[in-house]
């Protein structure tokens, strides 16, 4: 059954969509929701809602031999769309909880094409809207089936865009209808969130025309004007995450510099709600730290500096508190745009080698280990790299072993000739560190404790600097380390020019 899919279906019809100012936050107490589902009898089902992309669960009721139902309560809940969910936990449908009262029916056969509304304005039009849904979806998947047609010549293509663009028109007709018949209703914030900023005072050419940077400029700095940012209601549906999603990681340039004022800018139209302050910074702050994107963890340090260690984050207790803070300590002298900590280690020989001697135009930083498998697949890739491509374009590798036994690294640097500095800090270094850092001045703690200080984890970890070691890459594979230093550099020249 595919009742649940309908809600995703009208998202992607408008989803980057916000919504406009709306009164704060009503509550429901005392609340009745009666359910009777044709196909359901004597079993346990929940009261479920959305938050952000996961569905919570509530509450538990027993559905009666004659498929009744009833959710009650005097606790309070915050609007939004809600689920009944039966056993299997799989075929749910959702409602609508913005009133008290609520009275549905439908059968298991299909509970969204078969649902009877008895008392509920809101759920009155949101099935109607629903059903509308379901209808437009039957006549647009033939015209959607078509511009996928191989061969398909332009006539055609263009034929089914506009019976597409139809279909579409009718449904965001339906929504606007609404929000201008009950402005109020939760539908029709519902709607709004689904709605695009309006274009037409976007700046334009002098002829006329449109001028797409100014457009796209435009779009970004009024996305967010139809939406509520202290409306918490919203929360409980699934339009916020997919309007998070698109607007930091898809609209805007992944770039810190982009990016930061923006999570800023949001945030600060979150400080009427708590709970809506909570769902951004939280979301936000767990995204950016696992972001893909290289270097996009600076908005992670960013964030914590800016909003946890100002206690900013009442949610989280002291414990938790410490761990985020230690991690973005931790990852800061690490950010891009940041000179590393020099590495003062002997090498093979026990001559002792510095990481800050490295006069290269660029310097690869391999952080390896001599016995991991990985490794023993990419050092091969290196020295081919060095040789081929990096020293002829005066470029340098600093190898440092991962490992504290340093035998097997001397055999395999040995046998494998590798030719650049490779170091690594042995068991008697590290027995005796005061005599090396305080007697002999040859080294410092931070050099020692590279693992912590690097944040290693696994081997190989490679970093990229500049000349002036300042991190310009990190964490990349081997086999990405010649791409990125050609559009480096034709970055820098394009800079100078």
């Amino acid at each position: 059954m595919k009742q649940r899919l309908f809600l995703s279906l009208l998202i992607a019809l408008g989803i980057t969509n916000v919504l406009s100012a709306q009164k704060i936050n009503p509550v429901i107490t005392n609340y009745s929701f009666k359910f009777k589902v044709v196909g359901l009898k004597d079993v346990d089902v929940f009261l479920g809602h959305h938050y952000g992309d996961k569905k919570m669960i509530r509450d538990t009721a027993h559905v009666n031999s004659k498929g009744e139902v009833e959710f009650t309560g005097t606790d309070t809940l915050i609007g939004g769309i809600y689920l009944f969910i039966p056993p299997d936990r799989r075929n749910y449908f959702e409602f609508v909880v913005n009133e008290t009262k609520i009275q549905m029916e439908t059968d298991t056969l299909d509970m969204v094409g078969h649902m009877v509304v008895k008392k509920s304005a809101e759920n009155t039009v949101w099935y109607s809207y629903m059903k509308q849904i379901m209808q437009m979806q039957k006549e647009v998947t033939p015209w959607v089936d078509i511009t996928k047609k191989p061969g398909l010549d332009s006539s055609e293509y263009k034929k089914a865009k506009e019976e597409i663009a139809k279909i579409t028109d009718k449904v965001n007709k339906f929504r606007e209808d609404q929000m201008k018949k009950s402005p109020d209703m939760l539908v029709s914030v519902i709607f709004r969130a689904m709605k695009d900023p309006d274009m037409s005072k976007a700046p334009r050419k002098a002829n006329g025309d449109m001028d797409t940077v100014e457009y796209a400029r435009y779009f970004k700095n009024h996305f967010w004007d139809n939406f509520d940012l202290s409306d918490n209601r919203i929360i409980r549906t699934p339009v916020l995450e997919s309007k998070m999603v698109y607007f930091f990681e898809k609209l805007l340039p992944q770039i810190p510099d982009t990016v930061i004022p923006e999570v800023d800018r949001v945030l600060a139209a979150t400080m009427g709600d708590k709970e809506m302050m909570k769902f951004f910074l939280h979301h936000l702050l767990y995204n950016f730290e696992r972001s893909p994107v290289m270097c996009m963890d600076a908005v992670f340090v960013h964030m914590v500096e800016k909003y946890y260690k100002t206690k900013q984050a009442f949610w989280i207790d002291q414990k938790s508190l410490e761990k985020i803070v230690e991690r973005a300590d931790k990852l800061k002298p690490l950010l891009c745009g940041s000179v590393v900590n020099n590495i003062s280690l002997p090498d093979t020989s026990g001559k002792w080698q510095s990481l800050y001697n490295m006069k290269g135009d660029y310097t690869i930083l391999y952080f390896w280990d001599a016995t991991c498998g990985h490794c023993k697949k990419s050092t091969p890739v290196l020295i081919d790299l060095y040789k081929e491509y990096l020293k002829p374009n005066g470029s340098e590798i600093f190898g440092v072993e991962g490992e504290l036994e340093d035998k097997e690294w001397k055999k395999y640097t040995k046998e494998n000739n590798l030719p650049w500095y490779n170091v690594s800090d042995n068991p008697e270094i590290n027995a005796h560190p005061e005599k090396y850092i305080l007697e002999l001045k040859l080294t410092d703690i931070n050099s020692l404790n590279f693992r912590h200080v690097f944040d290693l984890f696994s081997y190989p970890v490679v970093y990229i600097l500049d000349k002036n070691h300042r991190i310009i890459a990190k964490k990349i594979g081997v086999e990405q380390i010649k791409d990125f230093i050609e559009r480096h550099k034709k970055s820098k020249s394009k800079e100078n020019q």
